[in-house]
């Protein structure tokens, strides 16, 4: 039975048969993420205690996270994909850089892993230094940040970068906000992380974190309010998704063996009818600007594969590659010189590597095409971009674009060995 997505996005949330109850072991697991500064001290203190007499069970590292092993770093994050809720308070310290990247900081790392695990974030930016952001820093970032995809057809790989590049300037272009700046005493990856922040959660409070009475009692009518209208999905399981997504990729791979054997009749492979179905399993996916092992955000999507044409090298004399078959939304042209340096098929031939697919895009068409040389043969599987980039953003992407085609890549390898086999020479 297929599981509404949605579904499984409440089953991470609400864990296992009572994440709404007060039994310690079904409670909801709560992630208090913040620095270790003096200051925050007596919140994060405060907070376990309510969130614990309200039947929760909070996370602070220096309180519950048990035995510790050589990577602190992991052992944080893995805690964060534990829990079902991320509370995060940002005030005017930065905190540690990460030895794995440093440039960000631990909790800046607890916070992306949030994200990526569809936790229920709720930020909190101290009120004086969050109004001074949206004031001073904000439209700046906004502007800088758009120059630098515009002059580089790529996402910066941080933001931090680009407040740092701003500050070296800023003495020299207004010396009067540059002091305003300084007073403020703000570390300046904070002013980056609280741009992100409020780029990717839901929402961003304010609160005068000091105030620590109010600012609790305010966390846990906020946490009451979200966990009332999950609460008539808490009897799904927190393993469903993991189990499902298994399931469902074996299930996939043994309907399209069996598919794909179907295309042998008495010794000869139906080409057109097996490309057919390597089409319908070749769905696209997002691109990760994965500028960081610790973080991913999704730029833009490959849409599913709408064509394939698959050409073989004959030996009858000339040095063209001729089309063996296609399927889907191409009018493919019947061959190709192997030295025709606009071809895709032809370059992907040339380059003599049947171990490796190649990225290719056509910016007037949108498409990407994905190519693979395997013996004499070259397959090119056609894809429609979901916005419009240029070339030079493309190859910027090639990475992340094959990891998107690629993230199921059972069927695509089984019909490829299945074609060598029937079609190569021996």
């Amino acid at each position: 039975m297929l599981v509404n997505p949605f579904q499984l996005y409440v089953a991470k949330i609400i864990p296992e048969r009572g994440g709404i109850m007060s039994s310690s072991l079904n409670s909801t697991k709560i992630f208090i993420s913040s620095t270790a500064q003096k200051t925050l001290r007596p919140l994060r203190q405060m907070l376990k205690e309510r969130l614990e007499a309200a039947g929760h069970l909070p996370l602070l590292f220096e309180e519950n996270f048990g035995l510790w092993t050589d990577d602190a770093l992991n052992d944080c994050l893995e805690k964060v994909s534990e829990s079902q809720v991320y509370l995060l308070f940002i005030s005017n310290k930065s905190g540690s850089f990460t030895n794995v990247d440093p440039k960000i900081t631990a909790t800046y790392a607890e916070f992306h892993r949030a994200i990526t695990e569809n936790l229920i974030i709720i930020p909190f930016v101290e009120s004086h230094i969050f109004n001074f952001f949206n004031e001073h820093i904000k439209r700046e970032l906004d502007y800088r940040i758009k120059r630098f995809i515009k002059e580089n057809e790529r996402e910066p790989d941080y933001t931090y970068d680009i407040v740092l590049e701003w500050f070296e300037e800023l003495p020299v272009l207004n010396e009067v906000l540059w002091e305003n700046i300084k007073e403020q005493d703000v570390d300046p990856f904070n002013w980056a992380f609280i741009y992100d922040v409020f780029k990717h959660a839901a929402w961003t409070y304010d609160r005068t974190l000091a105030e620590t009475e109010k600012t609790c009692e305010f966390v846990l009518e906020s946490l009451s309010k979200v966990l009332k209208q999950l609460s008539p999905y808490y009897n799904m399981l927190d393993s469903l998704d993991s189990m499902i997504e298994e399931t469902q990729r074996l299930t996939r791979y043994m309907e399209s063996h069996s598919g794909f054997i179907q295309c042998i009749k008495k010794g000869k492979l139906n080409v057109e009818l097996l490309l057919n179905k390597l089409c319908h399993y070749l769905t696209g996916g997002s691109i990760q600007h994965n500028q960081s092992p610790l973080m991913k955000n999704t730029i833009a999507t490959v849409n599913k594969c709408d064509a394939i044409c698959l050409y073989k090298r004959e030996e009858n004399g000339q040095d063209e590659l001729t089309l063996v078959g296609y399927t889907g939304s191409s009018d493919p042209q019947k061959s190709y010189m192997i030295n025709d340096e606009e071809s895709y098929v032809a370059s992907t031939y040339r380059q003599n590597n049947d171990t490796v697919e190649s990225i290719y895009y056509n910016e007037e068409k949108q498409k990407i095409y994905l190519t693979k040389k395997f013996g004499d043969l070259v397959i090119s599987a056609h894809f429609l971009l979901s916005e419009p980039w240029s070339e030079t953003r493309v190859k910027n992407y090639e990475h992340q674009i094959l990891g998107a085609i690629m993230k199921e890549r059972d069927q695509f390898d089984l019909a490829i060995d299945l074609i060598g086999g029937m079609l190569n020479d021996n």
